[in-house]
């Protein structure tokens, strides 16, 4: 009985063993809360970020522009924050005259990429502020959740960025600044 026992733990410790294999975390989850805003859960959604110099109120004013240019509605506009953007507004198919593909990937089903045909929900926000040096950092944080509309479905399934729309606003932003 006692080898059993023995060779019961010494296979465990075999199996629990480490195999090589680099550690993968898993990735963030993405869920829906109260009033359907997209918040992540877990680890962080990533901002991208630049730093242009040029100051924070130029900054400002160029970031509403992009942000109309993209036909995404400003729902937080909050300089004391040094917040812009919308945490809740929804695209289906197209967005800034680009297919949703390119922004988000929500997994394919056997018609294709679901975010092709899915209603996607998103949460776009922008933080502005000084540098201390006379520039500004700006930092853009994007996640999405998708619905099938189609199928009368209430569940929202998590969407990863490509990172193509927060480039897009940080693109356009240096641009928009680079006129004044």
């Amino acid at each position: 009985m006692r080898r059993v026992a023995l060779m019961i733990i010494l296979c465990g410790c075999a199996s629990a063993g480490g195999s090589g294999d680099p550690y993968v975390p898993k990735p963030p989850v993405i869920y829906a809360g109260d009033r359907s805003t997209a918040r992540m859960e877990g680890e962080k959604a990533l901002p991208s970020a630049m730093t242009l110099a040029a100051a924070p109120a130029t900054v400002w004013t160029a970031a509403k522009q992009v942000y109309a240019s993209l036909e995404i509605p400003i729902g937080i506009e909050n300089p004391a924050a040094h917040l812009i953007g919308n945490q809740n507004f929804y695209k289906s198919r197209q967005m800034a005259g680009e297919p949703m593909t390119q922004f988000v990937d929500c997994g394919s089903g056997m018609t294709g990429a679901k975010a092709a045909s899915y209603r996607i929900y998103m949460s776009l926000m922008t933080n502005i502020s000084g540098d201390g040096k006379g520039g500004t950092v700006v930092q853009t944080t994007f996640t999405a959740l998708g619905q099938d509309v189609s199928q009368g479905s209430t569940d929202r399934i998590p969407c990863g960025s490509t990172g193509r729309l927060e480039q897009l606003v940080l693109d356009r932003l240096k641009a928009a600044v680079a006129l004044r």
